[in-house]
């Protein structure tokens, strides 16, 4: 959560539970915004295995560099 989205739930909070609609939303925002940032670095994730996987079939010789198949 950022500091402005932070000091903004506590300004909210401290209104009491007439606020209660608007904090549940800021935190359904952070909720989404945070799954985003988890798919962006699950599919860097995935891109690292496979250049790593290049880098095992090339040191095992199934393959001579990047641009040929194995």
């Amino acid at each position: 959560m950022s500091i402005e989205s932070l000091i903004e739930y506590v300004a909210l909070f401290k209104k009491g539970n007439e606020t209660l609609e608007a904090r549940k939303n800021l935190l359904l925002e952070q909720k989404l915004n945070l799954l985003k940032k988890q798919e962006e670095i699950n599919n860097t994730i995935k891109r690292l295995d496979y250049k790593i996987k290049i880098y095992d079939e090339i040191m095992q010789g199934k393959r001579k560099n990047f641009f040929e198949e194995p």
